[in-house]
Protein backbone atom coordinates (compact mmCIF):
# COMPACT_ATOMS: atom_id res chain seq x y z
CA UNK A 1 0.00 0.00 0.00
CA UNK A 2 1.53 3.66 -1.02
CA UNK A 3 1.44 6.10 1.05
CA UNK A 4 1.60 9.66 0.32
CA UNK A 5 3.56 13.00 2.56
CA UNK A 6 0.27 15.08 3.66
CA UNK A 7 2.80 17.65 5.41
CA UNK A 8 6.13 18.56 6.10
CA UNK A 9 7.42 20.09 9.27
CA UNK A 10 11.15 20.28 9.87
CA UNK A 11 11.83 18.12 7.26
CA UNK A 12 9.73 15.19 8.85
CA UNK A 13 6.84 14.21 6.34
CA UNK A 14 3.81 13.18 8.28
CA UNK A 15 2.46 10.82 5.90
CA UNK A 16 -1.14 8.79 5.78
CA UNK A 17 -2.88 6.31 4.34
CA UNK A 18 -4.70 6.64 0.54
CA UNK A 19 -8.58 7.12 2.30
CA UNK A 20 -7.26 10.20 3.54
CA UNK A 21 -4.94 11.51 0.62
CA UNK A 22 -4.75 14.32 -1.66
CA UNK A 23 -4.18 12.25 -4.99
CA UNK A 24 -7.38 9.84 -3.63
CA UNK A 25 -7.36 7.03 -2.52
CA UNK A 26 -8.98 4.61 -5.76
CA UNK A 27 -7.07 2.99 -8.71
CA UNK A 28 -8.71 2.82 -11.95
CA UNK A 29 -6.22 1.41 -14.63
CA UNK A 30 -3.09 2.67 -13.75
CA UNK A 31 -4.70 5.97 -13.01
CA UNK A 32 -5.23 7.57 -9.50
CA UNK A 33 -8.35 9.14 -8.71
CA UNK A 34 -10.98 10.51 -5.73
CA UNK A 35 -13.62 8.69 -5.66
CA UNK A 36 -15.45 12.16 -4.29
CA UNK A 37 -15.65 13.24 -7.24
CA UNK A 38 -14.49 10.77 -10.34
CA UNK A 39 -15.52 7.35 -10.82
CA UNK A 40 -13.88 4.32 -12.48
CA UNK A 41 -16.08 3.16 -15.83
CA UNK A 42 -14.42 0.01 -17.33
CA UNK A 43 -10.70 1.26 -16.66
CA UNK A 44 -11.77 4.91 -17.89
CA UNK A 45 -11.67 7.41 -14.95
CA UNK A 46 -15.29 9.91 -15.12
CA UNK A 47 -16.35 13.13 -13.75
CA UNK A 48 -19.11 12.02 -11.19
CA UNK A 49 -22.21 14.15 -12.10
CA UNK A 50 -25.86 14.10 -11.26
CA UNK A 51 -27.69 12.84 -8.46
CA UNK A 52 -27.21 9.17 -9.42
CA UNK A 53 -23.75 9.13 -11.28
CA UNK A 54 -23.41 5.59 -12.63
CA UNK A 55 -21.13 4.22 -15.54
CA UNK A 56 -22.45 2.39 -18.80
CA UNK A 57 -19.08 0.81 -19.86
CA UNK A 58 -16.49 3.55 -20.22
CA UNK A 59 -18.91 6.43 -20.05
CA UNK A 60 -20.44 8.10 -17.44
CA UNK A 61 -24.06 9.20 -16.79
CA UNK A 62 -26.87 10.23 -14.37
CA UNK A 63 -29.12 8.03 -13.72
CA UNK A 64 -31.47 9.79 -12.33
CA UNK A 65 -32.33 11.17 -16.14
CA UNK A 66 -30.86 8.23 -18.26
CA UNK A 67 -30.29 4.55 -18.71
CA UNK A 68 -27.96 2.47 -19.89
CA UNK A 69 -29.25 -0.22 -22.76
CA UNK A 70 -26.65 -2.47 -23.61
CA UNK A 71 -23.75 0.21 -23.12
CA UNK A 72 -25.70 2.75 -25.04
CA UNK A 73 -26.88 5.64 -22.78
CA UNK A 74 -30.95 6.13 -23.42
CA UNK A 75 -33.15 8.65 -22.03
CA UNK A 76 -35.42 7.28 -18.98
CA UNK A 77 -38.81 8.02 -20.78
CA UNK A 78 -42.61 7.59 -19.08
CA UNK A 79 -43.78 5.53 -16.10
CA UNK A 80 -42.12 2.50 -16.44
CA UNK A 81 -38.73 2.79 -18.34
CA UNK A 82 -37.22 -0.34 -19.73
CA UNK A 83 -34.59 -1.45 -22.44
CA UNK A 84 -34.89 -3.23 -25.79
CA UNK A 85 -31.21 -4.55 -26.65
CA UNK A 86 -29.77 -0.65 -27.19
CA UNK A 87 -33.03 1.55 -27.41
CA UNK A 88 -35.57 2.37 -24.29
CA UNK A 89 -38.92 2.45 -24.04
CA UNK A 90 -41.99 2.46 -21.46
CA UNK A 91 -42.99 -0.28 -20.66
CA UNK A 92 -46.12 0.39 -19.47
CA UNK A 93 -47.45 0.76 -23.27
CA UNK A 94 -44.71 -1.35 -24.91
CA UNK A 95 -42.95 -4.41 -24.74
CA UNK A 96 -39.76 -5.88 -25.89
CA UNK A 97 -40.05 -9.16 -28.24
CA UNK A 98 -36.86 -10.28 -28.68
CA UNK A 99 -35.04 -7.17 -29.46
CA UNK A 100 -37.94 -5.21 -31.38
CA UNK A 101 -40.57 -2.64 -29.60
CA UNK A 102 -43.67 -3.10 -29.63
CA UNK A 103 -47.44 -1.83 -28.81
CA UNK A 104 -49.05 -3.54 -25.88
CA UNK A 105 -52.34 -4.35 -26.94
CA UNK A 106 -55.40 -6.96 -25.42
CA UNK A 107 -55.79 -8.22 -22.55
CA UNK A 108 -52.96 -10.59 -22.51
CA UNK A 109 -50.15 -9.27 -24.40
CA UNK A 110 -47.79 -11.63 -25.29
CA UNK A 111 -44.64 -11.53 -28.27
CA UNK A 112 -44.21 -14.51 -30.29
CA UNK A 113 -40.81 -13.73 -31.62
CA UNK A 114 -40.49 -9.93 -32.62
CA UNK A 115 -44.41 -9.80 -32.88
CA UNK A 116 -46.26 -8.57 -30.06
CA UNK A 117 -50.31 -9.81 -30.02
CA UNK A 118 -53.10 -10.63 -27.71
CA UNK A 119 -52.53 -14.14 -26.13
CA UNK A 120 -56.59 -13.84 -25.39
CA UNK A 121 -57.19 -14.61 -28.95
CA UNK A 122 -54.27 -16.68 -30.42
CA UNK A 123 -51.14 -18.15 -29.23
CA UNK A 124 -47.84 -18.92 -30.71
CA UNK A 125 -46.84 -21.94 -32.49
CA UNK A 126 -42.92 -22.64 -33.47
CA UNK A 127 -42.69 -18.29 -33.73
CA UNK A 128 -45.87 -18.13 -35.51
CA UNK A 129 -48.99 -16.69 -34.52
CA UNK A 130 -52.07 -19.09 -34.42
Amino acid sequence: MWKSCLLIICGLCSCITPAISFFGDSVCGNSRYNPTFNMCCSGVIQSRSGLQPACCGTSGYDATFNMCCSGVIQSRSGLQPACCATRGYDATFNMCCSGVIQSRSGLQPACCGTRGYDATFGKCCNGQIC
